[in-house]
């Protein structure tokens, strides 16, 4: 393959995983958002790219100059990427939405289509652009899709290490930006010398020059000067005094009214000196005062900005802090007061940088009290410290009368049904390993702990009065109105109606559904109905509905005039879809098991593109296709049933046996994965090239792909893994598969 070319595939490949993730975590930011925002963001983003294949298909062979276009096509994704950077931070001023306000799911998938749909279909249209240039380098037809497939693929892998270690923790976005425009402008340059495409090349030289200098020069001043002027219009009302991208994450400090907030992802999550009072005494005081005589807490979360200060106010021997991220607690040091600088000098404090399950998971020290101080169970990521695993793990490292606490949103006047959904799969985790107390209110406090902690507010206000502990809220009247017997007896009653026997666990994480159900009735009550209605689903009734549809595709067969064709663009349709879902499960599944997952992710990712583009590179050696297309089309298909229903089952038993396994046990399986989707494109572009014209393949089946994974990024993450669990999940995969591999063995012959 030409070297030009090469490097042209290669950097396609990495300019659309780069963009993409830009633009995932500009919303993500924006949005204050959790897996659905991603889902939706990403589901968007290959909508649009499969669209950008399928329309440019037809264009690339009837093109006379492909080689300008493609090089044109660099260019334009290269412009096209800071204007999107920055209407993705300008879409909530421009809709009149503040800083920290949530939004519902129809502004998000809105704002995800519309603001990325120039760089998306352009991205979208390289691929079948790039086949006709290497076509007509070579001169053959056959293959050329696949191998374009292939180096596309090295080019993800080298972008997964490349921009989460390197560029997105040194520049920011527009820098990035900049940096992308440069190398494609580079690669643009060397497409066009010694064309002989000369009617319009000219042209765009002159125009791949102007943008060179524009990008470099931007590097130095005008980059930054853009990032510092959207930031400013994003945060309105505050004084943005930091902006800091970490592995796990974008970090702000904003200032407003001698206030210090700190946020992280775009939520505030620490505000100081002045904090949340009534809400921090509330969890911090009766989790201390439930236990008789604490000496060891462990807090998970939220600590700096109150609760430390709190909890310090007894004669503890030892704080134990987990915060994964060392660089907010060295952005809250940038920004002293007199209330933080209190707290983190404090000798009785120890600051773990760790995953709290992990840190649970491995600590040999048993704690009186574990303050989990974390948002509502909205992410995947956060859903695993409201799990029956998770209390497992607590209740190992409990003292006799050790106690769990958490809260959850309430109410003292009526608990909807997404409320009573949210608390009610948690308390059935939690009474699994442990007595359950709720204090109901606005905000429910529970506190589980191996011995009913038998608190009354005489209990509690005696303690308070011998430790001498002094709070501007708790005191006896405030005990006995929190603790009043009518108000439990009420929460109780409501509760009892809550019909849901299902528990929230790690491989079934209802929470996270049943949190984006509450958050989704603040914002967009109008989608209630949906959300409810996708409730009343169950493995049943997505088993059936796969099996109608499955039947139906079979029986059509009949007929369909190519048979070839249809079965061979179902089963890369299928296989995109199969494949994604396999990827987020596992990626999934390695959060539980090992930890907070963001700092992974890009060899996670290159695990999966690396079996892909070892199945793609299989498949397109000559040894391989001298073979019958179909039957090999077959082989695969078999294979691929037989992966995604015994993955289900191997996962269920690691997580059931909680045996000690190595993490680099999920990078084969994320190869395997991936390694399905990239052997059948090769082989299926065969198959639909066969008998008709090099026009027919390429960016069609390429579309076919991008379209399955479009559907898996919608519904695993946010419907499927939640409310049927990932065992039950990749049964539903497996049956998927076998209807694509029923297709096809019934459409070898036409």
């Amino acid at each position: 393959m030409d070297k030009k070319l090469s490097f042209a595939y290669l950097l396609m490949g990495f300019t659309s995983l780069a963009v993409q993730t830009i633009l995932i975590r500009e919303f993500f930011i924006t949005f204050n958002g959790n897996e659905l925002t991603i889902g939706m963001v990403l589901a968007s983003w290959i909508l649009l790219v499969a669209l950008g294949s399928a329309g440019a298909n037809r264009l690339s062979q009837r093109s006379a100059e492909p080689r300008s276009v493609y090089a044109m096509l660099q260019l334009g994704i290269a412009c096209s990427l800071p204007v999107s950077i920055f209407l993705v931070r300008m879409v909530k001023n421009m809709l009149g939405i503040t800083v920290g306000e949530g939004v519902g799911i129809p502004v998000i998938l809105l704002s995800s289509l519309i603001i990325p749909i120039l760089p998306g279909i352009l991205t979208g249209m390289q691929f079948p652009f790039g086949s006709r240039l290497l076509r007509n380098s070579t001169g053959q037809a056959e293959g050329s899709s696949g191998k374009v497939y292939l180096v596309e693929s090295i080019g993800f892998i080298i972008a997964g290490a490349v921009i989460t270690y390197s560029l997105i923790t040194r520049f920011d976005s527009f820098s990035i930006a900049a940096i992308l425009a440069l190398v494609n402008a580079i690669s643009a340059m060397t497409l066009l010398t010694g064309s002989r495409e000369v009617r319009s090349a000219g042209y765009i030289r002159a125009f791949i020059a102007a943008l060179f200098i524009v990008a470099l020069f931007s590097l130095f001043g005008p980059a930054q000067r853009l990032h510092q002027f959207s930031l400013d219009k994003q945060w309105k009302g505050q004084k943005l005094l930091s902006y800091r991208n970490s592995v796990y994450g974008n970090l702000a400090a904003a200032k407003s009214n001698g206030q210090y907030t700190f946020y992280s992802n775009g939520l505030p999550i620490i505000t100081t000196p002045l904090p949340d009072i009534t809400a921090t005494e509330e969890l911090a005081h009766f989790s201390m005062l439930a236990h008789p005589d604490p000496k060891k807490v462990l807090l998970i979360g939220g600590g700096a900005g109150g609760m430390i200060n709190e909890i310090l106010k007894y004669n503890i021997e030892k704080l134990t802090y987990i915060e994964l991220d060392p660089s907010l607690i060295r952005m809250v040091k940038d920004f002293p007061t007199t209330l933080t600088e209190k707290e983190l000098h404090d000798g009785r404090l120890d600051i773990k940088n760790m995953d709290g399950r992990r840190f649970l998971n491995m600590t040999k020290d048993v704690y009186d009290v574990v303050i989990v101080n974390l948002p509502i169970p909205s992410t995947l990521e956060l859903n695993r410290f409201y799990t029956a695993e998770f209390f497992r793990s607590a209740r190992s490292s409990l003292s006799e009368r050790g106690l769990v606490t958490y809260t959850l949103p309430g109410s003292l006047s009526y608990l909807g049904t997404e409320l009573r959904n949210l608390n009610g799969v948690i308390m059935n985790a939690a009474k699994e390993e442990l007595a359950l107390t709720a204090i109901p209110g606005y905000t429910n406090i529970y506190l589980a702990s191996k011995k009913d902690a038998g608190i009354t507010p005489d209990i509690l206000f005696k303690r308070l009065s011998e430790r001498n502990i002094e709070t501007k809220t708790i005191n006896r009247l405030y005990l006995e109105d929190r603790l009043d017997l009518q108000w439990i007896k009420w929460f109780q009653y409501s509760m009892s109606r809550h019909s849901q026997t299902r528990k929230n666990s790690d491989i079934m994480p209802i929470g996270a559904y049943y949190a984006v159900s509450y958050w989704n009735a603040l914002f967009s009550p109008g989608l209630n109905s949906v959300m409810r209605l996708w409730d009343k689903l169950n493995f049943a009734a997505f088993a059936a509905a796969i099996l109608v549809c499955g039947v139906l595709l079979y029986m059509s067969l009949s007929f369909v005039p190519d048979r070839k064709k249809y079965s061979t663009a179902l089963a890369i349709f299928t296989t995109g879809f199969v494949t994604m879902c396999l990827n987020l499960i596992l990626i999934y599944a390695y959060q539980s098991f090992f930890g907070f997952v963001f700092s992974d992710i890009a060899m996670l990712v290159a695990a999966f593109m690396a079996g892909l583009a070892a199945g793609s590179f299989l498949t397109t050696r000559a040894f391989f296709l001298r073979r019958d297309g179909v039957s090999a089309l077959i082989n695969i298909e078999g294979a691929s049933v037989i992966f995604s229903l015994s993955l289900g089952g191997l996962l269920l038993l690691l997580n059931n046996s909680r045996v000690n396994i190595t993490p680099l046990a999920f990078y084969p399986l994320l190869g395997a994965a991936g390694f399905f989707v990239g052997a059948e494109f090769p082989i299926a572009n065969r198959i639909y090239l066969s008998g008709k014209g090099p026009e027919d393949a390429g960016g069609f089946l390429y579309a076919m792909d991008l379209l399955g994974s479009w559907l898996a990024a919608i519904f695993v993450s946010a419907v499927l893994m939640p409310l049927i669990g990932i065992f039950h999940t990749c049964l539903l995969l497996g049956m998927i598969k076998l209807t694509s591999f029923a297709v096809v063995v019934k459409g070898r012959k036409n």
